[in-house]
Formats: structure tokens, C-alpha cells, sequence
């Protein structure tokens, strides 16, 4: 009778260690999945005209909603990634992160003093939970002085490509339009001395919007290619970097480079544009000259 109630008792022991390990992880796991907002910058301040991003980095979000709201108004700015209140300079930067980590920026282009106010990044849960940023537009635009930079190659193998690098940054906008200049002489894609190797592209990053960059590049280079190049943004700003090109041999080229190759630099690296056709036939109209006078001198 003993034996069987300590048997009991130990089957019912058991039991209950098994279902409070069982209930303790389960609320530590409960514990864990409660969404949390990371530390992230709660003032921001920027001036007219500017990128305003008020930061939302949220961990252990899983399937719950975030949205943006202005305090102010009584009504969300955002739900999700949707735009609750359609403005134009409105938008969400969307990602995931390590770490079980999302992200729920609130962008806002070209802000305006309008803009200025205290925003909230809410998860919808049971409990609310809020996160508070208070944004200060000021009412001056930033000054930014024009400015233009060039960077790439500065020593390269003939035949080697050439690749330079132009950014030029306006006071109020981006310039319209960058030219390249070769020793003086504007390049254009279609002169013959660069047709069929070289590359010029030009395009403006969406931040901050006041760049305007553009490529160079030359996929092989003659000796004729070194010199100084000047990149000039249509403000009128200047830059300039010399380029060396070393004269080295050809290595591993394709028949059809060599080929293009050879036709250009016959073009453009010999002097007066001389080629082996004009001296044969120049050394052949000395020999007969020199035929007929030892003729009429033998006479």
C-alpha cells in the first residue's frame, strides 16, 4: 500500500515538473515576441526644402500593423507601407533588418515648416504601443555652395581602359548637363577620334537632388589619350586631372580590338598620318627617277 502511494505520488511529481517547464517556456517565448521600438533619434531638424526621415526601428513585430500619425491630426498619415493621406512628398522606407528587426521610416521630400510637429509610429496590438518624434523644419532653405569634383584613372597601359568620374552638386538644384574636354577640345561621342570606344553617361541620385554625376570612359586607350581632361558643369564650374597613358604592349586582346586597334593607331598615333602603302609608293617613284637618269647618262 505504501510502495503504491509513493508511486503515485511521484507520477503526479513528475507530471507537474513536466507542465510548469512547459508553461515557463511558453511565457518566455510569449515574453520575447512582444514587439519593442529601438532607440533611434526622436528630434529632428532640417531645413525648407530638405529630406526629412524620422526613424521607426521596431524588433519581434511579427504579423502586427505599423502606422504614422501626425499628433495633430486626427487621422493616420500611413498604414503599413499604404499611404492613408496621399501627399506627394509622403513616403515609407520599408525593410527588414537583422536580428528580427523592421524598419518603418517616415520620408518626407522637400519638407516645408508645415511639416513641423511631434509624428508618433504606432504598432496596433492589444496594448498600443507609440513612438514619438518631433520634427522642426526650419524656414530658411540650406545654402550649399556649388561645388564639382573628378576622380578615376591616372596611369594606365595603352589599350587599357580609362575611367573617369564626374559629380557636381548645384547651390539650389542640380546642374543640367556636364561636358568632358580633352587638352582643350570638347569631347563628342561622335568626332572620329573617339567613335566606337568611348562612353559618356550622366544621371542624378535621388538624394539629396542637388548632384549631377557622369561617366568617362575610354575602353582603350591610345598614347594620343593622355593629356589633361576637364569636366565643367553647365554652372560653369571646373575641375581638371591629368591622364598618363604608358606605352606598353598589347596583351590578350581580341582579334577584333587588335584589328580596331591597329586602324587607329594608324590614324592617330603616327605623324602626318603616314602609312606603309604611301611609303612603298614614294620609294618606288625614287627608283624609276633613278632608272631614267642613269639611262640618258649611260647615252
Amino acid at each position: 500500500m505504501i510502495e503504491s502511494t509513493w508511486r503515485l505520488l511521484s507520477t503526479v511529481v513528475l507530471v507537474l515538473f513536466v507542465l510548469l517547464i512547459t508553461v515557463s517556456g511558453y511565457s518566455s517565448k510569449r515574453r520575447v515576441l512582444v514587439p519593442n521600438f529601438l532607440p533611434t533619434k526622436t528630434n529632428v531638424t532640417v531645413h525648407m526644402g530638405e529630406l526629412a526621415v524620422l526613424q521607426c526601428k521596431i524588433r519581434n513585430l511579427g504579423p502586427k500593423q505599423v502606422s504614422w500619425r501626425k499628433v495633430s491630426l486626427d487621422y493616420p498619415l500611413t498604414v503599413g507601407t499604404l499611404l492613408f493621406d496621399p501627399q506627394e512628398e509622403l513616403s515609407v522606407d520599408h525593410k527588414k533588418l537583422r536580428g528580427m528587426v523592421t524598419q518603418y521610416n517616415l520620408i518626407i521630400k522637400r519638407a516645408q515648416p508645415r511639416h513641423s510637429g511631434k509624428y508618433e509610429c504606432q504598432i496596433s496590438a492589444t496594448n498600443i504601443h507609440t513612438h514619438h518624434v518631433y520634427l522642426t523644419v526650419l524656414d530658411s532653405p540650406l545654402h550649399i555652395e556649388p561645388a564639382i569634383s573628378i576622380r578615376g584613372t591616372e596611369y594606365v597601359s595603352r589599350y587599357e581602359e580609362i575611367r573617369l568620374d564626374c559629380n557636381a552638386t548645384g547651390a539650389v538644384r542640380a546642374p543640367d548637363d556636364i561636358d568632358w574636354f580633352h587638352n582643350g577640345h570638347m569631347i563628342v561621342k561622335d568626332d572620329l577620334r573617339w567613335r566606337g570606344r568611348i562612353k559618356v553617361s550622366k544621371y542624378k541620385p535621388e538624394v539629396p537632388g542637388r548632384s549631377l554625376i557622369s561617366h568617362l570612359i575610354i575602353e582603350y586607350s591610345l598614347l594620343s589619350d593622355g593629356g589633361r581632361y576637364v569636366c565643367r558643369s553647365s554652372d560653369l564650374e571646373t575641375v581638371s586631372m591629368d591622364v598618363n597613358v604608358l606605352n606598353t604592349p598589347v596583351k590578350d586582346l581580341p582579334k577584333r580590338e587588335k584589328d580596331t586597334v591597329s586602324r587607329s593607331t594608324s590614324r592617330m598615333d603616327r605623324p602626318n598620318g603616314s602609312s606603309a602603302s604611301s611609303r612603298t609608293l614614294c620609294n618606288t617613284s625614287i627608283l624609276i627617277i633613278l632608272l631614267t637618269l642613269s639611262s640618258l647618262v649611260t647615252r
